[in-house]
């Protein structure tokens, strides 16, 4: 894509998706990705589209884990999880030349309706949303294979770590570590498999700095939410996730 280093239009509409997703990232942990991603594939392919956020989802991520390092201590009962999720992360990215992501977007589509579900009629899938050891990391691990090969792994990683009585910083915090866990997978197998070429880079790069100032503002924001209003946001998130996965798919 060398035409795009030289075509502001396309750098001012990445900068603006990545903008918007960076403080929903902000707010709740998640988002960039989920934002960024489709609408920047609508202008070239799901491979550069997911290669351009490696570097600006790295950046969120660090930043958030920084500053919600006060729920450090909560990683513990994750390990298994985080550990599987880099595996797949790697993965992941291998196939992400390879794989026909309508699949996995159908399987997160199905995932995630059952998510709902368990919101509306109570936690009656509580244990698989929920899994610690084998099955956390059964879950990392996919999580990890998906976000590799589309960019986007919050359907998997947002249901896991969400309990109805989870502070928001704690929530943003570990959905910071796991997506930076998936984003150094990403960074290292991408640099060693060709997937960087210098304008991916660049554009990668500068949009470092709206990515970290709207994630900022985002994490300023969260702290003025009560965490029933953040619990309906996160629903409403969800839901939307859900109709456009559908969307994709069908």
């Amino acid at each position: 894509m060398e035409w795009a280093a030289a075509n502001i239009w396309f750098i001012v509409t990445v900068l603006t998706f990545i903008s918007l997703g960076s403080w929903i990232k902000g707010l709740t942990g998640m988002g960039l990705p989920l934002f960024a991603i489709p609408a920047i594939a609508t202008m070239t392919s799901v491979e550069e589209a997911v290669t351009l956020l490696i570097i600006p989802a790295l950046g969120s991520n660090i930043w958030l884990v920084v500053s919600h390092r006060q729920y450090r201590r909560q990683v513990l009962a994750h390990i298994a999880f985080l550990i599987a999720g880099f595996a797949g992360g790697i993965v992941g990215t291998l196939l992400l030349l390879e794989i026909n992501d309508r699949w996995l977007k159908l399987a997160l589509a199905v995932w995630l309706a059952l998510y709902l579900l368990q919101r509306v009629f109570g936690n009656r899938f509580q244990m698989v949303f929920q899994a610690r050891g084998a099955a956390a990391a059964a879950i990392g691990a996919s999580a990890g294979v998906i976000q590799g090969a589309t960019g986007i792994s919050s359907h998997i990683v947002a249901p896991y770590f969400n309990k109805g009585d989870i502070k928001p910083g704690a929530y943003a915090f570990l959905m910071a570590t796991s997506f930076l866990s998936f984003s150094v997978a990403q960074l290292l197998t991408a640099s060693t498999n060709g997937l960087f070429t210098p304008d991916r880079i660049v554009i990668g790069l500068i949009a470092l700095v709206p990515t970290l100032i709207f994630t900022q503002v985002g994490i300023a924001y969260s702290a003025r939410i009560s965490n029933v209003t953040f619990q309906k946001i996160l629903f409403i998130v969800f839901l939307l996730m859900e109709i456009k996965l559908l969307w994709d798919v069908f």
